[in-house]
This record gives C-alpha cells, structure tokens and sequence, in this order.
C-alpha cells in the first residue's frame, strides 16, 4: 500500500463536506486501503459513525480533526497518536468553541500549546500560515512559525503537510515545504484534503459553500474553490501524483502505524451517589431494593427474589448500578419537592425500576419481561426515560447540573438536517430563485421527500400555475442530493449525559443556543453507538394538570394507591374518552380503542405496541384484531 489518506472531510464538516463517514470508509475498503482518518472542521460529530463503519469493514479507524487558529484563521490538522492524545483533542475542540459565537471554533495558539501531548499535528491546507507564508515569499514567518509548531508536537509529531490539487503554485508551494523541512529537520506528508468522493459531487459542495456564506451561486467569487480536484484519490494515483516526493507518501503509512487512539467506549463512568465508604455501588442498589421488597405484601417472596437476583447480577455485570442509582437519587429529589416524576418505556420491564420508584408498574404482575429492557444480546445500553411536570422540569435539571456540575452534565446534541423544504429554500437561494416563490412551494411539500418521490409528483405538487423549466429541474436534483445532509447543531428535548471525568475530556463539548446549556458533540444515536448512556428527562404537560386537579380534590388523593383495574376507567377507555391520557390520545389509538375494547393494563401495553411502525409496516393491525 503506498499511501493512507489522513486528511479527509466528512459531511459532519458542516456545509463543507459532503460524503457520509459510511461513503469514506466503503471507498477506502475497496481500495484495500487498511487505514483512514477522518478529519472534520472542529468537531468529532461523525467520528462514532466513522468508526462503526470502519470496525465493520476492517479497516483502522484514525481520529482527526482540522482546528481553525485564532491568530492566523488558518487551520492545523490534528491526529490522535494514543488516547492522551485523544482527550487532549476533546479538550482543544472543547476550548475552541467557548472562544467564539455559536457555530464559531477558534483556538488561541497558547491554548493549542497547553494540550499537544499524545497528539501529531500536520500544518494544514494551503491556507495555513506556514503555507501562507511561502506562497507570499515571507520565509522567515515560514521558519518562525514550523519552528514554534515544532517545538509544540516535538520534530517527530509535526509534519509539513504536501497537497496537489493542480492550484496555482502547487508544485512551487510543496518544493518550498519540502526546502523547509530539510533546513528545519521537520518531516514531510502528503494528504489529499479530501471534501467529496469524485469530481462530479464537486457541485455539491460548491452548493453548500454558497449555503454556509449564505450568497447566490453569481455572486460566490473567491469563495468557491478553483477546480473540481478536492477528491479521494485511490493510493495509485497519489503515487504518482507525489512521485517527485516519495517520502512524503512513506510517511503516511508510519504515521497510521503510530496513531492507536479510540473513542471513548461505554458505559462511561457515572458519579457515585452518596453512601459508606466502605460500600460499593452494587451492595448500595442491592440494599435499596431488597429494603423495599421486604415490604412488599401479598407476593410470592421466592419468584420476585428470584427475578431481583437475575436483575441485580446483569446490571454489575455491565457495571451499570451506578446509573440507577442516580435515577433513584433524581426521582427522591423531585418526590421531597412534591414534583411529579415517573420512568416509563422499556425501564418498566424491570423490577430493579419498580423497587427503586423509577417507575409505577409491578414488571412481575403486569407480565414484562426483563430482557426488553436489558440482556446480554441487546447491543445497545439501557435509556431510562423519566417523564416530569413541564412546569416544574427546570427545577429537576438545575439539581442534576448543581450536584454533579457543568464539567460533568450536558446535554446530547441533536445534528439537525436539511429536510424537503430547508434544501428546496437553501438551494434555490443559492441558484437565484424568487425568495417568494420558494416559500410558497417550500410550505406545500412538507410531507414530501425529494429523495424518493418520482420528480413528476413533487413538480405537479408544488409547481401549480407556475411554469416547469430545465432551471427547475436542476433545482429539485441538486435539493435532493442534500437532503438529510447535516446543516447545524441542536440540543436534545431531554438527553442528559453525565459522567464522573469531565466530559471535556472524553467527548467535544460546545456550547448550545440555549443560555448556560452545553451539549455534547454526540447525538443520541452516536452515544448509543459507543455505549453511552443517558438520562432522558422529559417534559409533560399532563403530569402538571394531573397534581392541578389533585389539588381541587378534597381529600387529595393518593396516586401511588391507585390500582389498574377500575371498570369504569376502561369503559371511558372504550368509548374512546381519551383526551389528555398520554400515548392513547392520538388519532390512531382513538380509532383502535373501540374496535379492541381494552378491559385490563396488559390490554393496553398491547393497543400501544399495535401502533408502532414495525406492526403497522407488517400490516399486523386487522389481523390481530380478527383473531382477538
């Protein structure tokens, strides 16, 4: 293999990339390239997708990133060498993004200086300083700053970094890197700055380019790169394109060698709540829970023991009682301030949740079954969900952020995408279209997808009086290339990620729209991918309603008393009297409910599963229905 790229751009480069992590890795396999590395602008949005997709293919998965510098607004490209070097990445990512607006990564050099252990740095594109310098013949300022970035990574971690993308000057630029380095003892490295796949997705990323600087396409100059050569060259063509500078080349495949880093693989470590020293977080959830079974009444000790056993040895098997008592100490919180909490979902199929209070139901009487909720064979970690006041919801999350702190608590990010109707505005912008005209259609395709509907469709459903031209056409294939494409950074409704380490040290963390919220650069999915979990705490508005209407009820009732079996609340059930009870007052369930006549709690756990996307898909709705 004569060459590892090590400088490539995914579409988690905001609105500058434009492969998928999954499109890099599958191109790199079928070039039996062993090694990539993904270096996105200030970020490691994609770099859980990346290496996913890269253990499944068999290929090294390399974590980079492109920092932009304060000083200079060029960039430097960073490789992480070990997992040091890796959490000095999460770091510098981290610091960037609290310098600047939202959106905006800059690192100041003296913070860039803080943190290069474990870390190997090449000087970046065409755009950075030292490169800056040689094309403006100011080669002292060259010496002065490789000197400086030398000093920083050490001789054997910085390298002066050769591109070709046939630009102007191409050939005089590399021969003064590489003139610099002999003189300074710093190696040389090619890397191909890769953007897109192949020259004809070369117009994509000129799209998002005028969508990132939000200008039309005729007024773009000096925006949009001079060719269509920002591509992922197979080894052989980088073979001869750097066949004047074979070391370079060389250098790639050691340094692939050197890099071993990883990102963080879960369950990360959670806080340890409160109790004797001399007790671990397995006897702490063990004593709390058969505290409360010895309680219990009217059960059969020996099964529900039996079950608890079962639970208890696979939660300290996947080291996870740490996660649930930190749920038990948040739903003791909101109960002492009178604030209505509860766990719903999968969490309710166990008997751990139950015994704790996380969640209402007995798993064991209602028949659940555990291993919906937790087991060996489901590769993904558990994901409580605790459903709170709307009210009073702040109240909980500003415990969570003064217990364990703002260096251990943020928030999951959610990457918000171009749907239908933001690519058909932004594209169209971009290619001149009337401002009006895009609104009006924009607002009539909402539930339409330019990426599987035939194109006749969606013309005939937006176009109305206006005329059909080629221009149209041009606009709709190009909106449709990007749609799901990655356009900014949002913050999840209710994930919580808390761990024992700073965050900062283990995920990028940036700040979110929202005053005094951070948010994680993972997403939802992105932390379930590496094992992550999170506390899911989300807002209900019924929750409110209900402790409103307990307050004019005299005396107040009880709600942990009541039971599930009250003929009259599943004969209001039947005749579809159902606004305001969560997850039955849909259009869906209201139409099911008087045709499957619920007449127990089991029945409804049914109702809800029925109108789920995999039963409906598989058009088991009227064939239950029939048979029951």
């Amino acid at each position: 293999m004569p060459y590892i790229e090590l400088h490539a751009h995914s579409y988690f480069s905001l609105l500058d990339g434009v492969p998928t992590p999954e499109a890099l890795i599958a191109q790199a396999a079928a070039w039996d390239m062993p090694a990539l590395a993904l270096s996105d602008h200030n970020g490691l949005y994609g770099m859980p997708r990346f290496w996913k997709a890269a253990q499944q293919a068999g290929i090294k998965a390399i974590v980079g990133c492109e920092l932009t510098l304060a000083e200079s607004g060029g960039h430097l490209t960073l490789l992480a060498e070990n997992q040091h070097g890796y959490s000095n990445m999460c770091r510098l990512i981290t610091s960037a993004h609290s310098k600047g607006k939202k959106g905006i990564a800059i690192l100041p050099e003296k913070t860039l200086a803080e943190h290069t252990s474990g870390l190997i740095a090449l000087s970046g594109c065409r755009r950075g300083l030292i490169a800056q310098s040689l094309l403006t013949h100011d080669h002292q300022r060259a010496e002065r700053t490789a000197a400086r970035y030398a000093d920083m990574f050490s001789r054997e971690s910085f390298f002066l970094e050769l591109q070709r993308h046939h630009e102007h000057n191409d050939t005089h630029l590399n021969t003064g890197l590489e003139q610099l380095g002999q003189r300074m003892g710093i190696p040389i490295i090619a890397t191909g700055n890769v953007h897109y796949l192949t020259p004809a997705d070369a117009h994509i990323h000129d799209i998002l380019t005028c969508i990132r600087n939000r200008l039309p396409l005729q007024h773009s100059d000096g925006r949009l790169r001079s060719n269509h050569e920002y591509y992922f060259r197979s080894p052989q063509k980088m073979e001869a394109l750097f066949a004047t500078w074979p070391q370079a080349l060389l250098n790639t495949l050691a340094v692939a060698e050197r890099c071993q880093a990883h990102p963080p693989i879960g369950p990360q470590v959670l806080p340890q709540i409160q109790r004797q020293p001399s007790m671990s977080a397995d006897t702490h959830l063990r004593t709390l829970c058969f505290t409360t079974l010895d309680h219990k009444t009217n059960i059969d000790v020996s099964k529900y023991k039996r079950t608890l056993e079962h639970e208890l040895k696979l939660i300290a098997e996947q080291h996870l009682a740490n996660y649930f008592l930190l749920v038990w100490d948040l739903m003791r919180f909101a109960r002492e301030r009178g604030i209505l909490c509860q766990g719903r979902g999968s969490a309710a199929n166990s008997l751990v949740s139950y015994l704790l209070g996380i969640t209402p139901i007995d798993p064991l009487s209602a028949g659940l079954v555990f291993e919906r909720f937790l087991s060996h064979e489901r590769p993904n970690p558990p994901d409580i969900d605790i459903d709170c006041a709307s009210d009073r919801r702040e109240e909980v999350i500003q415990y969570i952020y003064n217990k364990y702190g703002h260096d251990h608590m943020a928030m999951a990010c959610t990457i918000v995408t171009f749907r239908a109707r933001s690519a058909l505005r932004d594209v169209g912008f971009v290619l001149g279209f009337d401002e009006r005209l895009l609104k009006r259609i924009s607002a009539e395709i909402e539930d339409l997808s330019l990426s599987t509907l035939p194109k006749s469709e969606i013309l005939s459903a937006t176009l109305g009086d206006v005329p059909y031209s080629p221009h149209w056409q041009q606009l709709l294939q190009l909106a449709a290339r990007i749609e799901g494409f990655p356009r900014h950074l949002g913050i999840h409704n209710g994930g919580i990620v808390i761990s024992a380490r700073p965050l900062a040290t283990q995920i990028p963390v940036e700040p979110a729209t929202m005053e005094a919220r951070t948010v994680v650069q993972f997403d939802k999915d992105s932390l379930e991918t590496m094992g992550w979990v999170k506390l899911d705490l989300l807002g209900l508005r019924m929750l409110g309603a209900i402790v409103d209407a307990c307050a004019l009820i005299d005396p107040q009732p009880c709600l942990d008393s009541l039971t599930f079996d009250d003929p009259n609340v599943f004969d209001m059930l039947c005749r579809s009297e159902t606004i305001g009870i969560f997850q039955l007052e849909s259009r869906a369930q209201a139409s099911l409910i008087p045709r499957f006549q619920p007449r127990s709690f089991s029945d409804l756990t049914i109702q809800v599963a029925l109108i789920r996307p995999g039963p409906l898909q598989a058009n088991m709705v009227h064939p239950y229905l029939q048979r029951r």
